[in-house]
């Protein structure tokens, strides 16, 4: 039995995408030893693997750019500050559990360097899009925005190189670049993603593994969601819980989808209450995940007939899982780049999150009337369940470690 050790951020779907790893990894026998935030102890020990918490984090004491979505330009300030607070409470717990390898998030800097100082091989789980230099570079967003963007994040910036100062003196490390702080990637990186839905795929090399969706739910999500009450006919308006178009965004769609034949189920970010929709058309289910709590988005999902989302990975995926055709707001520089390649791939269309009522009107009609969209999306569903999967990503890392052929005898 070999073990291992997984470190995560504690980002929903983050952790989701690597449920089927972590239950084929166990039912190979090897012992997975899991550090995440409480609200995953439940889900990580149906999975048959050992839950351990992560140790708190004091808030950056510095400034941010506080720009809305400032998780796009102020990351790399969070997690090299997370590292420097993550690894003097995490390293000696694992030391002594002698783990044969690690598992790590691509955007856990922390646990590249703790595997780094122990000598011990690892592995990155890339729930994001793969990122190098080269297809950063190419993103004709990055080009418009950037100096927008560079005045906005000064501060940030001065900030990041602070502590990225404080990290190579600690713990003896070269330089750590800005992407690399976002990416950390290893000798053998494991995509959640297949190469459909990877931008400039061709630009990675063959340690990256495009293995598809490796999902897993070990416990239904807990809601009261009124599933009695979905129609046969609907378009489902969901933002995850990390991205938010803001209220403005979810107001315009009460007159850019009333009078549709079509139900429409639209989950409100945090950031929107109810009380600032106003009047809500008749056929609308509006939930609030502030008030309400999750909802099954899976669930519905299986029911829609256009997907209204970010652009995030975890939210393409289940969407081409269930062949349905996207509508895509991106909010970041991450969603932008995802969305501008379902758009590519023919699966939906890219519009911004100030877009007018009658701009997202005539996009999901067009979108729901041509059947070119939903064959796009069915078909990189199809390429979602033969890229190999769990299993796939679980031999990866095995033959990596040299333990795959030990794991497969038992």
């Amino acid at each position: 039995m070999g073990r291992v050790v997984f470190l995560n951020v504690s980002g929903g779907g983050h952790v989701i995408a690597t449920y089927g790893l972590v239950a084929e990894l166990v039912r190979r026998g090897e012992d997975v030893i899991y550090f995440e935030a409480p609200h995953f102890k439940e889900d990580i020990e149906a999975l048959g693997a050992s839950y351990r918490p992560m140790p708190p984090i004091r808030p950056y004491p510095g400034p941010l750019c506080g720009y809305p979505f400032h998780h796009e330009l102020d990351l790399a300030v969070i997690l090299t500050w997370s590292a420097l607070e993550l690894i003097p409470q995490l390293i000696d717990e694992i030391r002594q559990l002698k783990p044969d390898y690690i598992v790590h998030d691509s955007l856990c800097l922390w646990g590249k360097i703790i595997a780094q100082i122990l000598g011990i091989p690892a592995a990155c789980s890339i729930h994001t899009p793969a990122f190098n230099w080269r297809s950063a570079l190419a993103s004709g967003r990055l080009w418009r925005d950037a100096p927008s963007m560079l005045l906005r994040s000064f501060k940030s910036l001065q900030g990041f190189r602070k502590l990225e100062k404080t990290l190579r003196g600690t713990y003896g490390l070269r330089r750590v670049s800005f992407l690399e702080t976002i990416t950390n990637p290893q000798p053998v990186n494991i995509c959640h993603t297949p190469r459909e839905l990877q931008p400039r795929g061709e630009w990675f090399g063959p340690s990256y593994h495009f293995v598809g969706s490796v999902h897993a739910r070990p416990n239904q999500e807990k809601s009261h969601f009124p599933l009695d009450r979905l129609a046969d006919k609907i378009i489902y308006i969901g933002f995850g819980t990390i991205c938010d178009p803001g209220p403005a965004f979810f107001r315009n769609c009460l007159p850019a989808f009333r009078d549709l034949d079509y139900q429409v189920v639209m989950i409100l970010s945090h950031s929107t209450s109810p009380e600032d929709l106003g009047a809500i058309p008749g056929n609308f289910i509006v939930w609030s995940l502030a008030r309400d709590g999750l909802a099954p988005q899976l669930d519905i999902l299986r029911r829609a007939s256009l997907f209204v989302m970010n652009g995030g990975m975890g939210g393409a995926r289940e969407s081409a899982w269930h062949g349905v055709p996207m509508l895509a707001i991106p909010t970041t520089f991450e969603t932008y780049t995802i969305s501008q390649r379902i758009a590519q791939q023919g699966a939906g269309v890219c519009l911004p999150p100030d877009a007018p009522p009658e701009a997202l009107r005539k996009n999901a009609l067009a979108v729901l009337s041509g059947a070119s969209y939903q064959a796009a999306s069915r078909r990189i569903g199809e390429a979602c369940r033969t890229a190999g999967g769990a299993r796939q990503a679980a031999d990866v890392i095995l033959d990596y470690v040299g333990r795959r052929h030990s794991s497969q005898s038992k």
